[in-house]
């Protein structure tokens, strides 16, 4: 047993528990920053342990819990979980991730090149997420850096679950800070409008949307006019500035 699974057990129960949690989590591969989120179904996410770099702090408790959260691809994962998940960022981001308005306008901003995340099911509908990144320019995480961070998972989710079992939920929900829909009927957009939105904000591609809705490229096309004409915008940059502005 190494000396952090063994301060992991110890401080099940005590106010020391995230900050053991991540260091169990992240002995096993070399990381330039990471962080403890707990993500909640309907409020911003909770900061609980913070060791990131300050520009990426900057954006943390800017945009990002100010509804950019909404559209990361770890936030989108926790939200259909089922079972703890250890990923590359890649692995559970769109096709088109790198090409989106979220990526250029946050997560590329951030100075972080790559980003595996640990996501465990906790209670009440919460998930804690747990994640490393690595800077630009340095190497990106291998899949053997990957698999080695995944054979913690069991220990650190059984772990959380006795924690809850004895002190509760790891962090309070954020009061009045909840999580609206990136679009509804309240923007004159149509249901199937608002998925397509939906869709573009996280990275998809037209024809991933395509794919994604089952409808023709054509009609995707669409779509996108109308959407554009309803929220005044013109391109996809402004979507996402708009997006920005509605939140809160």
């Amino acid at each position: 047993m190494s000396a952090a699974t063994a301060r992991l057990i110890s401080s099940i129960g005590r106010s020391a528990f995230p900050e053991s949690l991540l260091s169990a989590a992240g002995g096993a591969i070399a990381h330039d920053a990471a962080a403890l989120m707990v993500l909640h179904s309907a409020s911003a996410p909770t900061v609980v342990v913070d060791r990131l770099k300050p520009a990426e702090r900057g954006y943390l408790y800017g945009d990002y819990l100010s509804g950019v959260y909404t559209l990361s691809p770890f936030y989108r994962a926790a939200r259909k979980l089922k079972q703890p998940l250890t990923a590359r960022i890649m692995d559970v981001a769109p096709k088109g991730f790198t090409q989106s308005e979220y990526y250029r306008r946050y997560f590329a901003l951030i100075g972080v090149d790559d980003m595996i995340g640990i996501l465990i099911p906790a209670c009440n509908g919460d998930t804690v997420f747990i994640s490393f990144s690595r800077s630009s320019g340095s190497p990106r995480f291998s899949a053997a850096e990957l698999r080695a961070c995944d054979a913690q998972s069991p220990i650190l989710s059984a772990a959380t679950a006795r924690h809850v079992e004895l002190a509760g939920p790891i962090a309070a929900r954020q009061p009045g800070a909840v999580a609206k829909p990136v679009a509804n009927s309240a923007d004159g957009l149509t249901q199937r409008e608002s998925q397509v939105v939906n869709l573009m904000l996280e990275g998809h591609s037209s024809r991933a949307v395509a794919e994604a809705l089952k409808i023709s490229n054509e009609t995707v096309r669409v779509h996108r006019r109308n959407i554009y004409e309803k929220l005044g915008v013109s391109s996809q940059a402004g979507l996402f500035r708009w997006f920005l502005a509605t939140r809160g």
